[in-house]
């Protein structure tokens, strides 16, 4: 805490003493008195803040997981007046460092308990976004004088990629047991696991001989042995943007939108990058009940960042059905073709600044390029769903 005249407060001060002593010195003492009477009203406000009592302030956010660019909102409780005598109290909240100014209500009287100012916090970019701590200022009403502090921690606000409309995923066909080429027909299930009857689970699930077992009521998790297998790869080498983290965060968008429909289709899906840092798999629910793995896909979509590795990862596995990688303009789409496998739909989303066409073939592969995530998305629904 420090307390301290301002520069309008030394501006002033400067002014007083040099009207007063010229008054003095050359005889004008109502030059004098003035000069006098600025130091005076300078070091009244500088003693009034002084001496008012400290206040105090409580910040909660909510929620704490947002969309970017979503509203999420601080909720502040002042302790003590907001104003008293000569001295009125500013806040102002950090965010990723910058001071985002709290407006309070312009009244005398103490705050009543649970009385909340709820202020806009903004969530201009994905990742990890820190709030606080509170900056809580005491300044004169004249501005001369001002004693700032700073009280409480630092939060977390954890901000998730755009959500870009996406028609859907595209149909596939799994491929059999003990690694031969034929493919289920659509028809039947399999048991994939269990888990405990919640409010809005389909009563016609009912595991009845766990449940009879266990005492508790048992719900099938199934899945369709046909349903597509999805996997996303992510490029998250700097080289493929060329160095523009913009369209790095268009690519993260695009990717979170295919991740996000494969999820609620209910269908296994592998977000994996490039790189080989990071990877997470959410099994297939036909349910679509929320499970871990879902909140470890949006935690690993808020932040992951851009790296200087120039390893690249190859998909060896045979049971995709529908692999998708994207990249930016500077990538090598070949050996991206290469990555993707023996997928039997195999797509390259390209985040192209200046694309000359939408979509076309390429030894093999589906190109997508668009400038944006949006125009990408609008790409994929032409192809998926025309």
């Amino acid at each position: 805490m420090w307390s301290s005249t301002t520069g309008r407060g030394r501006a002033v001060a400067v002014l007083g003493a040099v009207l007063l002593a010229a008054g003095l010195t050359w005889g004008y003492l109502l030059v004098a008195g003035l000069g006098g009477c600025l130091l005076a009203l300078v070091l009244v406000e500088l003693a009034a803040v002084v001496a008012a009592r400290p206040v105090d302030a409580e910040r909660d956010l909510e929620p704490r997981v947002v969309v970017r660019q979503s509203p999420c909102e601080g909720r502040l409780l002042v302790h003590g007046r907001r104003r008293r005598g000569l001295v009125r109290l500013d806040v102002a909240d950090r965010v990723q460092g910058a001071l985002v100014p709290v407006p309070l209500p312009d009244r005398d009287e103490p705050d009543r308990p649970g009385a909340r100012v709820v202020y806009a916090v903004p969530t201009p970019r994905r990742g990890l976004l820190d709030v606080g701590p509170l900056q809580v200022r005491l300044a004169g009403l004249t501005g001369m004088a001002a004693r700032s502090t700073e009280t409480g921690g630092v939060d977390q606000v954890r901000v998730l990629p755009r959500r870009v409309p996406l028609a859907g995923m595209m149909p596939g066909h799994r491929r059999a047991l003990a690694g031969s080429d034929e493919a289920h027909e659509l028809g039947g299930t399999d048991l994939v696991g269990l888990h405990e009857y919640a409010m809005g689970d389909d009563l016609r699930r009912l595991h009845w001989a766990t449940s009879a077992r266990t005492g508790t009521l048992m719900v099938r998790e199934d899945a369709e042995p046909s349903q597509a297998h999805v996997c996303v790869l992510l490029d998250d080498r700097a080289s493929a943007y060329l160095g523009d983290d913009a369209l790095f965060e268009e690519a993260v968008e695009l990717a979170a939108a295919l991740c996000r429909s494969a999820v609620a289709d209910g269908l296994p899906v592998r977000l994996h990058t490039v790189s080989d840092r990071r990877e997470v798999r959410v099994p297939g629910s036909a349910s679509r009940r929320p499970l871990q793995e879902h909140q470890d896909l949006d935690w690993l979509l808020a932040e992951i960042d851009l790296t200087g590795s120039l390893s690249r990862l190859e998909l060896h596995s045979r049971d995709l059905d529908v692999a998708v990688a994207v990249t930016g303009p500077g990538a090598d789409l070949r050996e991206l073709g290469l990555a993707l496998g023996e997928a039997p739909s195999r797509v390259l989303a390209v985040v192209d600044p200046a694309p000359l066409v939408g979509a076309h073939q390429e030894a093999g592969l589906l190109v997508l390029r668009g400038a944006t995530s949006v125009s990408l998305a609008a790409g994929w629904d032409a192809v998926v769903h025309p």
